[in-house]
């Protein structure tokens, strides 16, 4: 979906105009490419839609931070965690030397505040919104620096959203009358750059918070509204920007205008899969997904859609890179013939299940029709598009008919959550655990019926033996039990085929060392490089430094 991140992302103008009345001059900043468009609202409320990218990677801190290039929970304003014995009780410690950026102590009150404003106010947006109506029951400060968590139920997994929840300061939002409309204007927090140092409606900038609790070599952020694609591939080739945006095969259009300080890191935290609506009489036979798996040419997908930086998936669904410590080597070598391009496999498979080929080629289902789909897709997502034709010219090798449609983003999204499709491509969410992948595409849970919006489990497959096995991992606090579990879901996974994977998806990340060094990359990969992770950009922050002039 490069086309998202380049189509939502920016563009601009002469980077070095500085906002008025800015303290920092904007060449001591790391420039930036986060926000999409170009027409800016001073809005720093962390809990709205609308908020601007700061808010959640400069302004406001979580607990801990869940690390998808090292598959690690890291320690931030928490830096540990305990389970009771019958698991209904989380107990976080804080760090006992952080500040707000006005100078008022960070205390367990402030993160209790948090997490009870939010259950008093449901329109609220956080990692932890739901929890209170899912499994938690309390929070409570114990002391200054300790935080209990009582559950209603054994939830282990809740531990990644709670801990993911930003936190923000009680003295300041206990007077807020409304907190889901409250713009927030003057931010106060934790994080590393806090201070809105200039702001006009097509840039702004954001400095150090006096107050921070770790060392930084760096002033802050300036960030640009930009008005297309091509404005911002002119500013990232013409060094302009230090770190965010992304070009076509950078490779060969980016690295070679300056090896020494131009390059990326791509690192592959989930997977991209062709779902198949189970709620089609022949999609919803495992047989014919598998058949349509075994038809694919993954690595034609690869080498055409993002440029070779992928490889395929494998039969459990997980990108191996986050969970490697998860995988089961034996589910991924059984599955391994599924997920590999065989067309003569495929086509006995579908012989043998009783689809035969008509007159025209086309194979007719066990409700007697033609296997003819559509694949859908956003206009402008160029690398789904192409994997996308891949599809359907792979599918005609073995008797299915697919056109491949594009349409906007906006009804795209409506026709999949709803699940209102036939085929489409879609991508895991990134999970903390292989839990929540599993329970996002296999659970009865998270079965909607069709018309009614769900981000997950597009392909409504469902089935009860996952919920049982999810529920014993969650009631559970015992890693290997947990990590048992995960292998026989993962056996089950390659045995059901509730979506085909096709290859793992690079979280796209470029940076220029011409001005600031330290971003992480494939030599040194203690952090995501991207900046649409929501916390990645704060394990960054504190490793950037100015190059000497």
């Amino acid at each position: 979906m490069f086309a998202t991140v380049m189509g939502a992302a920016l563009a601009a103008g002469p980077m070095v105009v500085q906002p008025a009345l800015a303290e920092v001059p904007v060449d001591q900043l790391v420039r930036i490419v986060a926000e999409g468009g170009s027409s800016f609202t001073r809005t720093f409320n962390p809990f709205s839609p609308t908020t601007r990218w700061v808010s959640l990677r400069t302004i406001y801190e979580p607990l801990m931070i869940q690390n998808y290039a090292t598959g690690k929970l890291d320690p931030w304003l928490g830096t540990e965690y305990k389970w009771s014995d019958d698991a209904l009780t989380l107990t976080v410690t804080l760090r006992n030397d952080v500040k707000w950026s006005d100078g008022q102590p960070f205390s367990a009150d402030d993160v209790a505040f948090t997490f009870n404003l939010m259950h008093d106010n449901p329109g609220l947006i956080g990692p932890a919104a739901g929890a209170f109506d899912q499994y938690l029951k309390s929070v409570e400060a114990v002391d200054p620096t300790t935080v209990k968590f009582t559950f209603n139920t054994a939830y282990t997994p809740g531990l990644f959203s709670l801990v993911d929840q930003f936190i923000v300061p009680q003295h300041v939002w206990k007077d807020v009358k409304d907190p889901v409309t409250f713009e927030n204007p003057d931010p106060v927090g934790t994080g590393p750059f806090t201070t809105i140092d200039a702001f006009g409606t097509d840039r702004y900038q954001v400095t150090q918070n006096p107050n921070y609790w770790q060392p930084l070599k760096i002033q802050g952020v300036f960030v640009q509204g930009f008005n297309g694609n091509d404005q911002v591939s002119a500013a990232v080739l013409a060094g302009n920007i230090d770190w965010g945006g992304l070009v076509p095969d950078p490779d060969t259009t980016f690295v070679p205008l300056d090896p020494e300080h131009f390059g990326y890191w791509w690192p592959r935290t989930s997977v991209v899969q062709l779902q198949a609506n189970t709620t089609d009489p022949n999609l919803g036979d495992v047989n014919v997904r598998k058949a349509i798996s075994m038809a694919l040419d993954r690595q034609r997908m690869i080498n055409t859609g993002v440029w070779g930086k992928s490889v395929p998936a494998n039969a459990t669904g997980l990108p191996e890179a986050p969970f490697k410590d998860w995988l089961d080597a034996k589910v991924i070598a059984d599955g391994q013939g599924w997920v590999t391009m065989d067309p003569d496999a495929a086509n006995k498979l579908l012989d043998d299940s009783g689809y035969a080929k008509g007159a025209d080629g086309i194979r007719v289902g066990k409700d007697g029709k033609p296997l003819k789909y559509d694949i859908i897709v956003p206009s402008g997502w160029n690398d789904w598009v192409s994997a996308s034709q891949i599809v359907a010219e792979n599918l005609k090798d073995v008797g299915i008919d697919v056109t491949l449609r594009t349409t906007t983003a906006d009804s795209w999204t409506n026709s999949t959550f709803t699940g209102q499709f036939q085929l489409s491509l879609g991508t895991a969410q990134r999970t903390a655990t292989p839990f929540e992948f599993y329970r996002n595409n296999m659970a009865t849970t998270s079965v909607k019926p069709v018309g009614t919006a769900s981000p997950n489990n597009q392909q409504r497959y469902g089935d009860p033996k996952v919920d049982e096995l999810l529920a014993k991992f969650a009631a559970s606090t015992d890693p290997a039990a947990q990590k048992a579990i995960i292998a026989e879901l993962e056996g089950m996974f390659s045995t059901a085929a509730p979506a085909i994977p096709l290859y793992e998806q690079p979280d796209w990340g470029l940076y220029n060392t011409r001005r600031f060094t330290g971003f992480p990359n494939e030599k040194d990969p203690y952090a995501p490089l991207s900046l649409q992770m929501t916390n990645g950009p704060l394990l960054v922050w504190p490793h950037l430094e100015r190059r000497p002039e």
